[in-house]
């Protein structure tokens, strides 16, 4: 029997590891996994109107046009979860100018994210009520109320461009933050107390 060097056998060792995973990665069909992204797995896709009850992450998978589905009153994706994002991709969530109905709603939720996405021709864009969020990077226009802060303490609206709304920002709350936004073309960019 022939006895091989040290040396020999390491090299062997490498070749028997390193040989089969490259065919495996050169195969037809085959490839190897990229690592897989933990936030993206963790992530729940959202294509239509819903209400968002667990806490997670939510991404739009689709640009969500309501097309009359929400009626009167009603919330198209409504957030009743606390420790709930929700991250628009960048789409949009269209309405059709009914009333007293909201594109996003949060509703007694507390340490929520709506952020990158646009909502149009709701009667409110986003709306927060007792409860606290953070709106950043959110497009709203064309609606009646931009964002609607109601009984929502705390909550801030952030690098945001909330124009051509009748009222910009609602706020009944005398702590909520409004930092870096875009408020032009509002009939009143910020109205604050009031109430329903």
């Amino acid at each position: 029997m022939t006895r091989l060097a040290p040396r020999t056998l390491a090299v062997l060792a490498v070749l028997a590891v390193a040989v089969p995973l490259f065919a495996l990665g050169s195969a037809p069909g085959l490839a190897l996994a990229p690592p897989l992204d933990a936030d993206r797995a963790a992530q729940t896709a959202v294509d239509s109107c819903t209400t968002i009850d667990r806490p997670g992450t939510y991404v739009l998978a689709a640009d969500v046009e309501n097309g009359g589905g929400t009626p009167i009153s009603g919330t198209c994706i409504e957030i009743t979860a606390d420790d709930v994002t929700l991250d628009g991709d960048g789409r949009t969530v269209g309405g059709r100018g009914v009333s007293h109905t909201t594109a996003v709603g949060v509703v007694g939720a507390d340490n929520v994210t709506v952020r990158n996405l646009s909502a149009s021709d709701w009667h409110a864009g986003v709306r927060v009520a007792n409860g606290s969020a953070t709106v950043r990077n959110v497009t709203v226009s064309a609606n009646a109320y931009g964002v609607r802060l109601v009984d929502a303490s705390g909550s801030t609206v952030e690098d945001s461009t909330v124009a051509d709304n009748l009222v910009g920002v609602h706020a009944s709350a005398s702590d909520v933050t409004l930092a870096d936004n875009d408020l032009s073309g509002n009939e009143i960019s910020v109205e604050r107390d009031g109430g329903e």
